[in-house]
């Protein structure tokens, strides 16, 4: 039975948002034919029923019957967190393991808790039918899966992975909100990412000063951490190297608002403001700005994703053709929300209120990105970070 959040649940939407998102995930799930839906995904976890801990590095379920109600299964240390961070009543949370002794858990003579999960299943009247399971996504063990199979031969097993995530897509306004909160967040962190970028200073010590901010500023953990990107190699954190003359620092950081997050990329050069590496980079970083604006300018409701790319590539091709994708709601190791991307092919139509993390990359002569979050509205692209949009020399 569901518990308002003034029963002493932390909460962070009204009852009735969590309500809607159930029916609509049933829905999507009845027009694929789905009995059930096993989610294992801890975004869609929290999506559906407000559950934000770090205890994804273990098993846990939540289990959609079309009829029946929801029902949570995690480790039973976890069982106190979940009743106080859900609208799930005791009875829709099942822990695997009995408190504090884990049966389940690198024990010598271990039980694991899809065994567990396929006892309940069956006790559930969920032993055959489709099941819905997020194949692709990356917390989807091959174990569950194997184990599924094997104990519930009856069970058809149907690849949902993208079955919530599609619906979180396009975001309420309550979650447009905690977007608009962790957009304010990223541009205090960026601003002092550039600040502190100079020669002789550690990459370590930025990265220390930008998690400062971040977390001072109200920021929880992002699902990715500071990169700061000093070759053309992407998605490289911070080493403890000393920054020189002629460093190029790509820095890709993220506000994070329960669990929502505005990512954004800016690029640092140390250098001599009249070298000729700095004029090159400056002539090269112009006709970037120029494309990336041009992929802002052309989002809007009802177009195509892949007419963004296709209008940034008109004015300069010569960086990754993949220039944005949904960004918002998740949890490590990702922020995106691998669903849609502004590349050639992608049919998705653009509606009010979907959220994207539109970037320009460039690998050479250095690495150089540009990015922010934006949100579809009626009138176009609205970026939700007010960060100046340049190369900047240190």
């Amino acid at each position: 039975m569901a518990r308002e959040a003034d029963e002493g649940v932390d909460l962070h939407f009204e009852l009735s948002e969590y309500e809607s998102r159930l029916k609509r995930t049933r829905e999507s799930a009845s027009e694929r034919n789905l009995d059930a839906l096993l989610v294992t995904s801890p975004t869609n976890i929290y999506y559906l029923t407000g559950y934000d801990s770090f205890s994804f590095y273990s098993p846990q379920f939540l289990v959609v019957p079309l009829e029946d109600e929801p029902f949570i299964v995690p480790r039973s240390i976890d069982r106190i967190s979940v009743r106080d961070h859900t609208w799930f009543g005791e009875d829709q949370i099942i822990p695997y393991g009995e408190e504090y002794v884990d049966h389940y858990v690198n024990y010598p003579d271990p039980k694991h808790p899809v065994d567990f999960l396929i006892d309940l299943l069956k006790s559930k009247g969920i032993a055959d039918g489709r099941l819905g399971m997020e194949l692709d996504d990356y917390y989807c063990r091959a174990f569950y899966y194997r184990g599924i199979r094997e104990g519930l031969p009856r069970i058809e097993v149907i690849n949902a992975t993208q079955l919530v995530p599609r619906l979180y897509l396009r975001k309420s306004d309550a979650e447009i909100e905690y977007m608009k909160e962790a957009s304010r967040i990223v541009v205090e962190g960026m601003r002092t990412a550039v600040d502190a970028v100079a020669e002789g200073v550690k990459k370590n010590e930025v990265a220390a000063k930008i998690l400062e901010t971040l977390v001072s500023e109200g920021s929880c953990t992002p699902s990715i951490p500071p990169f700061l990107q000093t070759t053309g190699a992407c998605h490289r954190t911070w080493t403890e190297d000393e920054m020189v003359q002629g460093t190029s620092v790509s820095i890709e950081i993220a506000g994070c608002k329960y669990r929502y997050q505005s990512p954004m990329c800016r690029t640092v050069i140390v250098d001599d403001a009249s070298s000729p590496r700095v004029k090159e980079a400056g002539e090269v970083t112009s006709r970037q700005i120029d494309a990336h604006e041009r992929a802002l300018e052309t989002v809007r409701p009802g177009i195509r994703a892949e007419e963004v790319a296709e209008e940034a590539n008109k004015v300069f091709a010569e960086r990754s053709s993949r220039i944005g994708y949904p960004a918002g709601l998740g949890f490590p190791p990702d922020w995106g929300e691998r669903t849609a991307s502004f590349q050639e092919g992608d049919q998705t139509v653009l509606e009010p209120n979907m959220t994207f993390h539109v970037i320009s990359t460039l690998t050479e002569p250095f690495m150089m990105e540009f990015s922010e979050t934006v949100r579809v509205t009626e009138d176009g692209a609205e970026v939700l970070a007010d960060f100046p949009r340049e190369l900047f020399v240190r």
